[in-house]
């Protein structure tokens, strides 16, 4: 009896991995297949129109300039703690 049953658990496993291969797994790839082409034909969309936005920004603004400087940071703190002596060891 317990050969009959194991035999019967194999071919339920079997036809049950079959069944899967067959029809639940590419139902599931083609769904997820198709919510990633959406996301990258959104995201594609969406560069296209920054890319838009900014070329309309530049016609707008052309020919202005615009100039950034660096801020001057004071030297006082090293100023007071000497000079570097670069030295050899002696043995």
């Amino acid at each position: 009896m317990g050969i009959l049953r194991t035999i019967v658990i194999i071919f339920i496993i079997y036809y049950g991995f079959r069944f899967l291969t067959k029809y639940i797994f590419p139902f599931l790839l083609t769904n997820w297949m198709n919510k990633k082409m959406n996301e990258f034909q959104n995201q594609a969309q969406q560069q296209f129109k920054e890319q838009q936005k900014a070329q309309q920004f530049a016609k707008d603004h052309e020919g202005e300039v615009k100039i950034k400087t660096k801020s001057q940071k004071n030297k006082s703190d090293t100023d007071s703690v000497g000079d570097f002596v670069d030295y050899e060891e002696v043995e």
